[in-house]
This record gives C-alpha cells, structure tokens and sequence, in this order.
C-alpha cells in the first residue's frame, strides 16, 4: 500500500504510479470524502460548465425524492396533452 506524507502547508502528493494507473494529471480536482477516521480521495469527473448543476448536492436529494415518490406510486399522469395535465392540477 502507498503511503503519503501530510506537509507544513497540508499537502500530499500522490505517487506517480498511483497517479498515472487512475489517469489523473496535474491540476485535476479530487473530492474529499470524510469517514471517521478515513480520507478518500475521489477524482471529479470533467463537467461541462452548462450541466454542473445536475451534479449538485441539492439537485441530488431531489432527484432521489422523485425517485422514492415514483416507486411509491406518488405520482400522476402519464398525461396525453398539456390540456390534461393542466386540468388535473386545477382538480
């Protein structure tokens, strides 16, 4: 197993032959995951700026509330039209 040094400035450098087998270069974000006490580092994937948002924390949880309601059978419609749709909110 590699091991890493923490330095003054709280960097580490991560070993070149970690490095390259993950094919991360210079520059590249990692996320930070914290568990007790463990540190993973996760490479970000390359996003573009337009689609960032669907990888937010926030949009997460909503997505995954959506999919609770839709198998819990919290949903209505399919609908046929726009007309349909807009009468059943007004119902």
């Amino acid at each position: 197993m590699a091991r890493v040094k923490l330095s003054t400035r709280r960097q580490i450098t991560i070993p070149a032959e970690t490095a390259k087998r993950l094919g991360l270069k210079a520059g590249e974000e990692l996320e930070l995951v914290e568990s007790e006490k463990a540190i993973v580092l996760v490479p970000r994937k390359h996003i573009p700026k337009d689609q960032r948002w669907y990888y937010t924390d926030e949009w997460q949880k909503m997505m995954q509330e959506a999919f609770e309601d839709l198998k819990a059978g919290r949903m209505r419609g399919p609908f046929e039209n726009a007309e349909e749709f807009i009468n059943d909110l007004r119902s």
